[in-house]
């Protein structure tokens, strides 16, 4: 089984419905949900990376929207990246 690769950009908006203070998860959570219906997978791991661009601006205001990598491995497992313009802004190699 080949390596599987997506970049999608993904809209957030819904992330703040939530409370102040859990809006930062809420945003991961819905990167997860997404994740997990391309890959086709329950098994998703979101980087260090990708979590830290979340909560730059804090807890209470993560971006509107964003452009993430999703790549299934061969194991069945999606990893999920930051990709696009938010990449080159944080000075990742990626």
């Amino acid at each position: 089984m080949s390596k599987r690769r997506l970049e999608i950009t993904l809209n957030l908006r819904d992330a703040y419905k939530a409370p102040k203070m859990r809006r930062a998860r809420r945003a991961l959570n819905i990167i997860k949900r997404k994740a997990e219906r391309v890959a086709k997978t329950e098994r998703v791991k979101i980087s260090e990376e990708l979590t830290r661009f979340i909560h730059s601006k804090s807890v209470e205001r993560p971006p509107r929207k964003i452009t993430i990598v999703v790549e299934k491995d061969e194991e069945g497992e999606a990893i999920v990246r930051l990709g696009g313009e938010g990449a080159a802004e944080q000075g990742t190699d990626s």
